[in-house]
């Protein structure tokens, strides 16, 4: 019953931004003539220069391969600023006021929903790999979802007026938006093949998987920002069951997980288990 309420709340979560892309790519569709021929104008304000290479608005038509040593020129003009939160902080509530986009450069953003019961339901996750925080909620006059720090976060902050407004002039955001929303799709369904593991070691195998950063991939030892209650919040699971499979892997030689952080031991074999090859025992 709880793996069903999960379920239908990321549902809900990629219905939302399933909406919001048909929409974009109308407005895109709409003004494809003129965004070829009016390329981006600018107000005279000064471009900000931001290292967020995973930002989706920075421009990186002249990159080589290389971040120049002065940073990248945002295509949002004179509506972005840089903030930094501490774990547990929140970047915004459900039912608040829409009003920006989060482009995250370091850290982990869990989005979360509450219950017709009051219960803290976890529905997605967010972290600097092209996705864009408050996504979902661009075209909404509030937020449907909360987003909290997992860890300590940094993030292009950009206003939701100014990246709308430069959408309909300007083509290459235009797009770059449109990716972000495939991005923000795909990350959902890739928690929803998580949640849809039928074994609990299969789950959590996954997910650790999953929230491994690219940077520490291959390496063995790295920062796990989520506690068993909440890996057990998100999967479905309870917390017991998640602290058992955990100790049965760490018996097994996969992985060692001491407080606050986790060290694979053995990835091929972790990998089995998260694809449901054999079962942790």
């Amino acid at each position: 019953m709880l793996k069903l309420g999960i379920e239908d709340a990321i549902d809900d979560y990629q219905i939302q931004l399933g909406r919001f892309r048909k929409l974009l790519l109308q407005t895109l569709i709409a003004r494809i003539f003129q965004i070829c021929s009016d390329r981006y104008q600018t107000c005279g304000c000064e471009v900000m220069d931001c290292g967020n290479i995973d930002c989706p608005f920075t421009n990186k038509s002249a990159l080589n391969g290389e971040l120049p040593t002065d940073g990248l020129d945002c295509l949002i003009i004179d509506a972005v600023m840089q903030v930094n939160y501490s774990k547990g902080d929140v970047l915004f509530s459900q039912g608040q006021p829409s009003c920006c986009v989060y482009a995250l450069t370091n850290g982990i953003v869990k989005i979360t929903c509450l219950t017709a019961d009051g219960h803290e339901q976890i529905v997605g996750l967010s972290s600097p790999r092209g996705l864009l925080v408050g996504l979902q909620s661009l075209t909404d006059s509030h937020y449907a979802y909360s987003a909290v720090a997992e860890t300590d976060v940094s993030a292009c902050k950009i206003k939701q007026r100014a990246l709308m407004s430069t959408v309909r002039h300007d083509g290459e955001v235009a797009i770059s938006l449109v990716k972000a929303v495939n991005i923000q799709l795909e990350n959902s369904r890739a928690l929803l093949r998580v949640i849809g593991h039928h074994h609990a070691a299969a789950k959590i195998a996954a997910f650790i998987l999953l929230i491994i950063p690219d940077s520490v991939y291959g390496r063995h030892r790295f920062k796990l920002p989520f506690s068993r209650s909440e890996i057990a919040n998100l999967l479905g699971l309870s917390e017991e069951t998640v602290c058992r499979q955990m100790a049965i892997m760490k018996r097994n030689g996969i992985l060692y997980a001491p407080r606050g952080s986790i060290e694979i031991l053995d990835w091929d074999e972790l990998q089995e288990i998260a694809d449901e090859v054999h079962e942790a025992a």
